[in-house]
């Protein structure tokens, strides 16, 4: 009679298991710890290809979709469209990433339209933007050049953050900063 729940491994490479990657908070310590910076601007395209499970496609789509999230025989596919500019490429990106890790589970493709361009959003697009907007412009890194460096213009944070001024300016008021054609 053997002991019972004693196991013995032979092999001499130790296993390890893979990291848990939850949110937000994980991929941006993911990213720092793998130096997946230039400056403050992420690199959305390594970060993504760090997930074995996804594949990235950059191909010409119709000007008025900006990407897609979708299951291929078992594979997760981020497509994003070629002729956009790289500002937008990765914000999409990253809202595609957003419905890898929040939404994957429903087994839904999703196809994205243009970003910021009406107020009719749906949740699952709510929650891929704050996704893609907290990835991309981190809320600590932001006040800090906001309130210690004093960037102030939309533009140059954008640029710093490698995303469109739209996108920054919507990630500032969200934050709650007033603009000044805002007060």
């Amino acid at each position: 009679m053997g002991l019972k729940g004693q196991r013995t491994n032979n092999n001499s490479s130790k296993y390890q298991e893979p990291e848990l990657i939850t949110g937000v908070e994980d991929i941006l310590k993911m990213a720092s710890d793998k130096g997946l910076y230039s400056g403050n601007s992420l690199n959305i395209e390594e970060v993504i290809k760090a997930f074995p499970d996804i594949e990235l496609r950059d191909e010409p789509m119709q000007s008025n979709y900006s990407g897609y999230f979708r299951n291929e025989n078992g594979k997760w596919i981020i497509g994003v469209n070629k002729l956009h500019h790289i500002n937008r490429k990765r914000y999409t990106l990253a809202h595609e990433l957003g419905h890898y890790i929040l939404h994957k589970d429903k087994n839904v493709d999703i196809v994205d339209t243009t970003f910021f361009r009406n107020n009719e959003t749906d949740s699952i697009e709510y929650l891929a933007n704050e996704f893609a907007a907290k990835l991309l412009m981190p809320e600590d890194t932001v006040r800090y050049l906001v309130d210690n460096k004093g960037v102030k213009n939309i533009g140059e944070l954008a640029e710093k953050f490698g995303v469109s001024a739209s996108a920054m300016k919507y990630r500032i008021i969200s934050l709650g900063y007033k603009l000044k054609n805002n007060a």
